[in-house]
Order: C-alpha cells, then sequence, then structure tokens
C-alpha cells in the first residue's frame, strides 16, 4: 500500500481536457523514432529503402538494455537459490518460480518494432548492431495514406508524453508544435477525450509510475501527459475516475 497524508482530503473536480485539433495530413515522409524505455540494440534489420510497408510490419528487432540487466538479475538470483537448496528444502518454489521467470525472458528476448503506418520506405538510418537511444530516428517513411493526422494542442496545454497508440490508431511522430498519427479520426479524437486535467498535488510519483488514490483508497495508475494552467493532464485506464482524491500535499 502506498503511504499518503490522512489529514487531508481533497475533491479533484478531474475535468476534460478540450480544444485538441485534428487535422488530415496531406502526403509526408515520417521520420519513426525509437521510443523504449531505454537503450537498446538493433539485432535484425527486415526493411530496405525502396521497400513498401505495410501498418504492422516488422521493421527491425532489438534488443533492450533493461532485458539484459533483467536477465542477468534473475541468472543471478537463480543461482543464490539454487546453492541454498541442500540446506534448504523451501527454496525449491523459489528456484521453479525463477526458472520459469528468467525462460519466459529468454524465450522473448527481442523487440519487434512494427510499423505505425503503411507506406514505402526512404531511407535506413540504422544499421545491425548499431546501439541506439530513445528518441533516435531509424527509418525515414514516404506515407499517401488518407489515414494520416496532426493532432495540435489547446493554446492553453502543455504536451510532454504523447499518448501512445490505442484500439485503431497508432503514434507516429513527434514535431515542434504537433503530434502525427495515423488511423481512424473517431478513434483518435476518441483517444484524447480519454485525457483530463486534475490538481497537481493529488498525483502522486512513484519512480516512474504516477498515481491518483481515491478517498476509498483505490490506487489508479495514469500516465502523465502534460500540464494545463496550474493542473497535470493525465490519461486514465478503463477504471473511471472517482473525484474525490487523497491529496499529497500539507497544507
Amino acid at each position: 500500500m502506498i503511504p499518503y497524508i490522512e489529514h487531508e482530503t481533497i475533491t479533484a473536480n478531474a475535468s476534460e481536457v478540450e480544444g485538441f485539433r485534428f487535422e488530415v495530413s496531406p502526403p509526408d515522409t515520417v521520420s519513426l523514432k525509437w521510443s523504449g524505455e531505454g537503450s537498446a540494440v538493433i539485432t535484425d534489420i527486415y526493411v530496405s529503402s525502396g521497400q513498401e510497408i505495410g501498418e504492422g510490419d516488422t521493421l527491425f528487432q532489438l534488443l533492450e538494455d533493461i532485458q539484459v540487466v533483467e536477465m542477468e538479475r534473475l541468472s543471478m538470483e537463480l543461482d543464490m537459490a539454487s546453492a541454498m537448496l541442500p540446506s534448504d528444502s523451501l527454496q525449491q518454489q523459489k528456484v521453479d518460480s525463477l526458472a520459469l521467470l528468467l525462460d519466459s525472458l529468454l524465450s522473448n528476448e527481442k523487440t519487434l518494432y512494427l510499423s505505425p503506418v503503411d507506406g514505402t520506405a526512404e531511407g535506413l538510418l540504422i544499421d545491425a548492431d548499431q546501439r541506439i537511444r530513445p528518441g533516435n530516428a531509424v527509418l525515414e517513411i514516404s506515407v499517401v495514406s488518407s489515414e494520416l493526422f496532426h493532432v495540435f494542442p489547446p493554446q492553453d496545454c502543455t504536451v510532454n508524453f504523447w499518448p501512445s497508440g490505442g484500439t485503431g490508431i497508432r503514434f507516429v511522430e513527434e514535431r515542434t508544435e504537433y503530434a502525427v498519427y495515423s488511423g481512424e479520426l473517431q478513434a483518435i479524437e476518441a483517444r484524447f477525450s480519454e485525457l483530463l486535467a486534475v490538481p497537481r498535488f493529488a498525483v502522486y510519483e512513484s519512480e516512474l509510475e504516477s498515481y491518483v488514490i481515491t478517498a476509498d483508497q483505490d490506487t489508479i495508475p495514469v500516465i502523465r501527459v502534460g500540464e494545463k494552467d496550474n493542473n497535470l493532464v493525465i490519461l486514465l485506464p478503463p477504471e473511471p475516475l472517482v473525484s474525490d482524491l487523497l491529496t499529497w500535499a500539507e497544507k
């Protein structure tokens, strides 16, 4: 259970963030970027310049640093637990659990990089065995599809992290004043209708994750998207948000 300040409860009065503008994109060349949690190494390339690409096609395979670190950690824990087996019969369950987790990681060690759009590969920007970091461009794609849209935020809203894709849509690229998405316009509009503005002090930060806590002590994970006036803009999971939230700031 996440600790909280019991003596002060606020009413969040969460409000929808209105005013996003959606415009059909003309034929365009988009630059795909790596957006993982950390660095990764390109292990396999499945696309070449001039190739026609379909949405969802596998373009690359990557091995993420975070996966390597996790496998090394599990391997060490498994070795230590296995060494204790002769003297501690209760360790067998832990050994079996660690072995299953490690096997699962080893069998799914590669991350697939899928194309978010239909188009034509214009130019590879990376090589096999190259290490890339979040934000590094990997491929340019020429797109002629009418299912490509520019999304502009409201003037009073700053977007720091554009929402990822959802049902029927994909995030393609962030640009200086807007973001590019592919998919049906109705699905893109629906995705942005899920954004809410809540008081800044009602959002709890724990390492890389954010939460809101209801007065009923339900912990609801949220994704921080940006800021609007003095509020934080968050993206909720499917659970409805109860307006009464516990605050994280003392009076």
